[in-house]
Formats: C-alpha cells, sequence, structure tokens
C-alpha cells in the first residue's frame, strides 16, 4: 500500500524538484552539495509527512471526489499513519540536530500545532484556509534555514515569500474548484 501511495500521491518527478527548491532557499548560495543533498532530504520528508496528513484529514472528501484513490480504497490507513509518525520522528530528531538554536523545533512544533488545529477544526474549504494549508512550504524553508533564519532573515523570508506566492498560484491553477482559483474566477 505505501509503495502504491507514493507513486500515487508522491512522484518524485514533481517532489523531488520541489525538495531541491525548497532546500535552496533555505540554506544559500553558499551551501555545499552535501548540505544541499542533505536539505533536499530534509524537505522531501517533511513534504511526505505533511501530504500524507493532508490526505489522511481529506479521506473522507476524497471517498466522493476521488473514490480511485489509494487511500480511499484502502480498508486499513494503519501502514500510511506509522510512516507519517515515523516521518514525524525523522523530521523532529532532525530538527533538534540542525542548530544550536532550537529554532527548528519551535517552528516545527508550530507548523504541526497550526495544521493539527486546522484539521480538527475546519469545515469546509476556504480561501483562509487553504492559504494556512499552503503556508507550511515556506515553513518548511524556516524550519529547514535553523540558524540562518537569524543569520539572514531578510534572504530567507523573501525566499520564502517567493515560494508561498508560487504555491498558491499553483494552487488556483491546478485545482480549479479551489476558494482561491474561484476568487480569481478560474481557469480560462
Amino acid at each position: 500500500m505505501i509503495v502504491a501511495y507514493l507513486r500515487e500521491r508522491f512522484p518524485g518527478t514533481f517532489f523531488g524538484p520541489v525538495a531541491l527548491m525548497l532546500a535552496a532557499c533555505a540554506l544559500g548560495r553558499s551551501a555545499s552539495v552535501v548540505e544541499l543533498g542533505i536539505g533536499t532530504i530534509g524537505a522531501a520528508f517533511l513534504l511526505a509527512q505533511f501530504r500524507i496528513w493532508d490526505d489522511l484529514a481529506d479521506r473522507r472528501k476524497d471517498a466522493i471526489a476521488h473514490p480511485q484513490r489509494v487511500l480511499v480504497t484502502a480498508k486499513d490507513p494503519t501502514p500510511l499513519v506509522t510512516l507519517a509518525m515515523a516521518l514525524l520522528a525523522i523530521n523532529g530528531v532532525a530538527a533538534v540536530n540542525r542548530d544550536g538554536t532550537l529554532l527548528s523545533v519551535l517552528l516545527l512544533a508550530l507548523v504541526h500545532a497550526a495544521l493539527g488545529g486546522y484539521y480538527l477544526l475546519r469545515n469546509g474549504r476556504t480561501v483562509l484556509g487553504d492559504q494556512l494549508l499552503l503556508a507550511k512550504y515556506p515553513a518548511f524553508i524556516f524550519i529547514l534555514a535553523g540558524e540562518r533564519l537569524i543569520s539572514s532573515p531578510l534572504h530567507v523570508a523573501l525566499t520564502a515569500s517567493a515560494v508561498y506566492a508560487a504555491a498558491s498560484a499553483y494552487e488556483a491553477w491546478h485545482d480549479p474548484i479551489s476558494p482561491l482559483a474561484q476568487l480569481l474566477g478560474g481557469r480560462s
């Protein structure tokens, strides 16, 4: 089930470049190839964990809108929940080891709290809710940047803002029924 899910919902041809972009934005031009590689793996683990959580939170809705999806047709989502929990542990350990300030840990906890609360309280899609979900991408940059968020805050904030704008534009284009796409008049 996990391999089928990852093929369907986490294709490397899409998420690999996204992970590389997030790592590059977080680490900046002075990062070595090794640092960029480690950052890309860290970004991929964050992306995978939150992709799984998004899909678990949307499972009921997806049963109607996307009944063919692997997670919807699976009798038991436990293997995917287990993978998400393993990724949570890996991401937590990585955040602890990323910098001495524990800034990454604090930011990771904040993202979990914000999105966890949203998943529990949401009642349908809204522009604000969708934008909160998309805010995880710049948050990943902040998490991956660690101490660099303190030493180069303007550069990290600008690249994170650009990623947020790109994610919002992509969402409005990619999902014509999203509240943002509807607000902008849909795709022409």
